[in-house]
């Protein structure tokens, strides 16, 4: 797990801050994966810390819905409603932050992104990889649009969609949609094209919004999308 704190603070509430920042993260990043156990011991001996802060971080991420308690504690694999409701939240959030991206980046973000898109169609399409750099592509406007509220809404909204009970298939012109649709974005956020990044943005999410649903409508009975 890679290490993160950044609360500013000191003394034992950093630590608790730092392991529910590794905890979060190995769970939204699928290290740590759905209803996998998690042992208050073994957590700690591998963070180095003691069982307290585990405890602690663990208290915290059960009130935010990443984990629950069945005979000890267990990653929570979200309901279908939940990947809708997140996702929708996605659809809007990514758009607006596109939109303040194009009037707000500087010239060091834009070569990041490039940087970011141009190593997307490199080498192998392997999931994990993708899903790194496309996290850190988002990731990065939303750092753009200069608003840390955005931000911290967007964080509550992270998910892998794809390490769901349900596989979630995205086929080669899938595929071949992200890449035009990334290309596209990082050329109105170049042209400080404010609606054409907007628009962009949310039609990507959307797309992703609409495979997943499709996936899930056709694995839980009842489900509607």
């Amino acid at each position: 797990m890679r290490s993160s704190n950044q609360s500013g603070r000191s003394g034992p509430g950093a630590v608790t801050d730092g392991v529910y920042a590794r905890l979060r993260e190995a769970i939204v990043s699928a290290e740590l994966r759905p209803n996998g156990r998690l042992v208050e011991s073994e957590l700690a001996v591998r963070l180095d810390v003691s069982r307290t802060p585990v405890r602690e971080a663990l208290l915290r991420l059960e009130q935010e819905g990443f984990v629950r308690r069945e005979r000890g504690w267990v990653v929570r694999e979200n309901e279908p409603e939940e990947v809708r409701s997140r996702l929708e939240c996605r659809v809007a959030i990514e758009g607006y932050a596109a939109r303040l991206a194009s009037q707000r980046r500087d010239e060091a973000r834009l070569a990041s992104l490039r940087g970011l898109a141009e190593a997307m169609l490199a080498g192998d399409r392997e999931p994990g990889r993708m899903h790194a750099l496309n996290d850190s592509f988002h990731g990065l406007i939303l750092e753009a649009s200069g608003n840390a509220t955005l931000a911290l809404l967007h964080a509550q909204t992270k998910m892998n969609y794809w390490d769901l009970s349900v596989p979630v298939v995205f086929t080669p012109d899938d595929d071949r949609l992200v890449d035009e649709q990334h290309a596209a974005l990082l050329a109105a956020i170049a042209d400080r094209d404010a609606d054409e990044a907007e628009r962009v943005a949310r039609a990507h999410v959307q797309r992703t919004l609409d495979i997943v649903l499709g996936e899930l409508k056709a694995r839980y009975r009842g489900f509607s999308a």
